[in-house]
């Protein structure tokens, strides 16, 4: 699993390098070169090697392309595995309300991401995968842009 540290920094300027020299990406980076392929609108950074991996101002908005890319590689990893389970159930079904794939991802990663980085980086503690579950399980797009479902 990637981690937000220097060899997993490493690694994705590696894979950004190949995808911009047209080289052939081994099996194991296929998915963060999709990734990748999914935000184009950070192609211009990832030549900045280390730059990259500070929040800058892309359409109106903060991002850390390196923790995006990360982070979506993360909820990748856990749909195409169904590990854990419930997360590629609830990317399902936010596809079949209405969010495209992409939509359905990030909807996905900001309760992860909010879960990880209140927890894990900013406390030191466990991240708590019944809570995730919870909060997947409470987001829908049936009323309108990430409404929470009424249980």
């Amino acid at each position: 699993m990637l981690a937000f540290d220097k060899d997993t920094q490493k690694r994705i300027f590696q894979v950004a390098s190949a995808r911009l020299r047209g080289e052939k990406i081994d099996e194991a980076d296929a998915r963060i070169a999709w990734v990748m392929d999914l935000h184009p609108e950070f192609e211009p950074l990832w030549p900045n090697g280390e730059l990259s991996a500070f929040p800058q101002e892309i359409n109106g908005q903060i991002v850390n392309p390196f923790v995006h890319t990360v982070l979506h590689t993360i909820i990748d990893r856990q749909i195409l595995n169904q590990d854990p389970e419930f997360v590629a159930e609830t990317h399902r079904r936010l596809m079949s309300e209405g969010l495209d794939e992409h939509e359905s991802l990030h909807a996905i990663i900001s309760e992860y991401a909010d879960l990880y980085f209140s927890s894990v980086r900013r406390g030191g503690g466990q991240f708590d995968s019944l809570e995730y579950q919870s909060r997947l399980e409470r987001i829908s797009v049936v009323d309108g842009p990430q409404q929470e479902r009424e249980e």
